[in-house]
């Protein structure tokens, strides 16, 4: 066995086999992608081998999906990945770990590196251009790389040049894509020993610009030896061929220590490989309102170069129907040019239900939402609590896909990102501490803070009924863990860790307190028997003095004392 072929099959015959069974799967889809196109953003579709030119966009009329995607997209990119803003940190499941202080250090350490490496690399271009995708079609597909220069590079895939398959946890672990590119370009890739005969001649005869397709599979590698780190032998592979070269050799042979796909989406039923989308749920809208529309300007075209009848005598004379201009008629009846029809325009109820229409699909692609995150009606949301307050029922509409954000691109690049460093020998040496530990991701960004306040909104009612009934049995409050409560709110909000004093901290200062007033008790109380104290230290010193005078052993006896 070859890498993943079986005994009677060669490489690159697998390879080609495979794709066919992956483009069987991905079939039905294609019809919907088309019209998510024609209506949408038709440049992020490519379902056929035609080279680069311009795309039509002759079936929108009316722009409103469009530029809610376009909002969708941006919204996302600012609320998910703001490149202005850190959106993640790093930290341990052992809260006790993580206040540490060499721990506490390495990992700010590598939360900068890593926000360096983003920051300089193409990450958040790709992420914007995922994210539209996403909200079109469902799923975007990257290939995050190691990059001599930039640590790493994120090629994102353009949708229809690829067919892939999901593992049993829904992350993509196979893909195979289809591109095309210039003579030059493969040489310089490939090198000129490894191409075939019809590139090399191409390029003998100075044909650099004649393209040519290019195959490409990356999948996990079932047949490998664990003990040798060459390239094939890595956990994924990473074969190229060229789709006209018939069974010869593979292009190139490699693979990736770990998996490099970067495939979220944004909703799967079931074990599907390929998700729904915002863009599927408006669609019927959006093809609606371009009907609409449409007749709206037939209506209009009619009310205003209505199309006219005028008697046959006119027919060789001439006629204008210009502002202005006179026809000159001899008609008994007075009757000469008028409209073939009398054009009773109802453009108001039209317009009501365009503009209904414009808003569902606004609503399907949460362009409200988004749009809070710079605007809304004139105001600057002030916090993320803010927008949790007024887009509460939306924000928790996107929960499941702001997770599956964070498990299929975000994690995936995070984690893949740290082992490249690693393997280059770009980061701090962890702490003895954190020797087989695992380190954990926060989300930190606008949305996931958004998130997070609406849990909020819970703490705070709970409070005031609390409130309300402690005024009466003031006993309830035995059952509040106002401790654990505060911490909640806290990390919903996003509150920095560094200006929440620790538990044991927290305790040792309540004992020193308790400890103070203790002691300011017991002051107080020596104070209040001092004059007790004085009067029964007279008392017995009376007492004391009368067992030595006659008289005042008789008192004695008459008190019992003597």
């Amino acid at each position: 066995m070859s890498d993943n072929a079986p005994d009677h099959e060669s490489q690159i015959t697998y390879h080609r086999r495979r794709m066919e069974e992956l483009k069987r799967i991905r079939q039905p889809w294609e019809n919907v992608w088309r019209q998510l196109a024609d209506y949408i953003e038709p440049t992020r579709l490519r379902l056929t081998e035609k080279d680069e030119g311009a795309v039509s966009r002759a079936k929108i009329i009316d722009s409103t999906g469009t530029f809610a995607h376009r909002t969708l997209k941006s919204g996302m990119h600012s609320g998910i990945t703001s490149p202005a803003r850190p959106w993640f940190r790093l930290t341990t499941y052992d809260p006790d770990l993580k206040d540490f202080a060499p721990v506490k250090e390495y990992l700010a350490a590598v939360e900068q590196r890593l926000r360096e490496v983003f920051q300089s690399s193409n990450i958040y271009n790709a992420f914007h251009t995922g994210y539209g995708d996403l909200g079109q079609f469902g799923q975007s597909v990257g290939i995050l790389s190691e990059d001599s220069d930039k640590v790493v590079r994120l090629q994102q895939l353009l949708h229809g040049s690829f067919w892939i398959s999901r593992d049993e946890n829904g992350r993509v672990t196979t893909l195979y894509r289809r591109f095309r590119w210039s003579v030059q370009r493969i040489v310089s890739r490939f090198g000129y020993d490894n191409v075939s005969q019809t590139v090399k001649n191409f390029y003998d005869n100075g044909h650099y610009d004649e393209i040519l397709t290019i195959c490409h599979a990356i999948e996990p590698r079932l047949s490998r030896d664990p003990d040798r780190i060459d390239k094939r032998n890595k956990p994924f592979l990473s074969n190229y061929w060229e789709e006209q070269a018939g069974d010869r050799r593979l292009l190139e042979e490699s693979g990736f220590d770990e998996n490099p796909l970067i495939g979220p989406a944004w909703e799967i039923a079931g074990d599907d490989n390929y998700a729904t989308s915002p863009g599927q749920i408006a669609l019927g809208d959006i093809s609606m309102l371009q009907l609409e529309q449409q007749r709206k300007l037939e209506a209009i075209d009619k009310l205003v170069r209505p199309p006219m009848t005028g008697p046959t005598s006119m027919r060789n004379n001439p006629a204008s129907l210009l502002p202005g201009k006179i026809t000159y008629v001899d008609d008994p009846n007075g009757r000469g040019f008028r409209p073939a029809m009398e054009i009773q325009l109802r453009l108001s109820e039209l317009a009501s239900d365009i503009r209904e229409t414009q808003e569902r699909i606004r609503q399907a692609f949460y362009a409200d939402l988004f749009l809070m995150l710079s605007q809304m009606e004139g105001i600057q949301p002030r916090n993320q609590f803010e927008i949790a307050e007024r887009k509460e029922e939306k924000l928790l509409a996107l929960g499941p896909v702001l997770e599956n954000i964070y498990g299929a691109q975000l994690e995936p690049t995070i984690d893949r990102t740290y082992q490249i460093l690693n393997r280059r020998r770009e980061l701090p040496p962890p702490p003895r501490e954190l020797q087989n530990q695992e380190l954990k991701i926060e989300y930190i960004s606008i949305l996931a803070q958004a998130q997070k306040a609406v849990a909020t909104g819970s703490i705070e009612r709970g409070f005031a009924f609390l409130g309300q009934v402690s005024a009466v049995k003031p006993e309830v409050l035995d059952k509040v863990d106002a401790d654990e409560a505060v911490d909640l709110y806290f990390d919903y909000l996003g509150v920095p860790p560094s200006v929440v004093v620790p538990d044991d901290e927290v305790a040792q200062l309540r004992g020193a307190r308790a400890q103070k007033q203790q002691m300011a008790e017991n002051a107080e109380m020596a104070a209040k028997m001092a004059p007790a104290a004085k009067s029964g230290a007279d008392a017995a010193a009376v007492l004391a003095s009368a067992g030595e005078n006659p008289n005042g052993a008789a008192l004695l006896q008459q008190l019992g004392l003597g």
